[in-house]
């Protein structure tokens, strides 16, 4: 079998279409559907189910899309290998985040990093917390950053950040004019929050239970950035984890307050791969970089 056929495959599995698939390869659709076909024959077996909406994996595609993500691997690190006994540090560092640390801490540190070692490559993936808990036990990142919650037993943490969480008004909120401010006194007001499955929407929904608390949330959204935008164009109200704010914080864009002390529960931001994944010296060189990072 052809290395692009196992490209062209989890490319697929991953994106649920041939023609976005083609899309980032920059290839043909009919040169994917040609390749699945012929792992379909080779395996006879149905691969992938042709729904309406996409593409999923079956059964047998799934262990399928196991063995090849482990041959994948074997095959870049064996590269990385050779790189490294002719004194190279090259390489591609998989990585999954939340996106709130993605514009204050990893991206930066990305930046700084490859100015360093200019033969590193990244690639990326924005996750919930638990989901990149995921992408660490399937193998499909070298080393994640979430917010600590149910951590499963075969990740390994490797480093802490304690993480607080803050009120961010739009600076026309009749509460801007605040410094501190009780968690119950949102509770007239519309609240924007991050959607069920973020921790930080866990805790609030947690806190309500537990203190009988009742929150108006009219707008629930996955990204942090737009949630951000809606909550200035309609002098709105969120609650998010404090370094996801530190540009607002510093430009005034935002009105960022401290909720009372011992209210809200902190939480700690945690770097952690999987336990046994062999680590490429790039990425044991990237780890030892931002465990050194003050990340708020």
């Amino acid at each position: 079998m052809k290395v692009s056929s196992f490209k062209y495959f989890l490319a697929v599995a991953e994106t649920g279409s041939v023609r976005q698939a083609a899309k980032d390869l920059h290839v043909s659709p009919s040169a994917i559907s040609r390749q699945i076909q012929n792992l379909e024959h080779n395996f006879k077996s149905t691969l992938f189910e042709r729904k309406a909406l996409g593409m999923t994996l079956t059964e047998e595609g799934r262990i399928i899309e196991k063995h090849m993500r482990r041959t994948m691997r074997e095959m870049e690190v064996a590269q990385v290998e050779i790189d490294e006994i002719h004194g190279l540090l090259t390489g591609t560092i998989n990585y999954s985040t939340i996106e709130g640390v993605l514009d204050s801490w990893m991206l930066p540190a990305i930046a700084e990093f490859q100015t360093r070692y200019t033969g590193i490559k990244f690639n990326g993936r924005i996750y919930p917390s638990d989901t990149v808990y995921q992408s660490l036990t399937t193998d499909q990142v070298d080393l994640g950053i979430a917010l600590e919650h149910d951590i499963p037993h075969e990740v390994d943490v490797i480093k802490r950040f304690k993480t607080g969480f803050k009120i961010a008004l739009s600076p026309n909120h009749k509460l801007a004019d605040r410094d501190t401010l009780e968690l119950e006194e949102l509770a007239p007001f519309p609240l924007a929050m991050l959607c069920e499955g973020f921790h930080t929407r866990h805790l609030l929904d947690t806190l309500s239970t537990r203190n009988g608390l009742s929150f108006n949330i009219t707008f629930e959204l996955d990204n942090i950035e737009i949630l951000k935008q809606f909550v200035l164009s309609t002098n709105g109200a969120t609650i998010l984890p404090d370094y996801s704010l530190i540009t607002e914080a510093q430009n005034h864009s935002m009105k960022v307050i401290n909720i009372n002390e011992g209210v809200f529960p902190k939480s700690t931001t945690v770097l952690c791969v999987r336990k046994g994944r062999y680590l490429t010296k790039a990425t044991r060189q990237f780890i030892s970089f931002i465990r050194e990072i003050d990340i708020i």
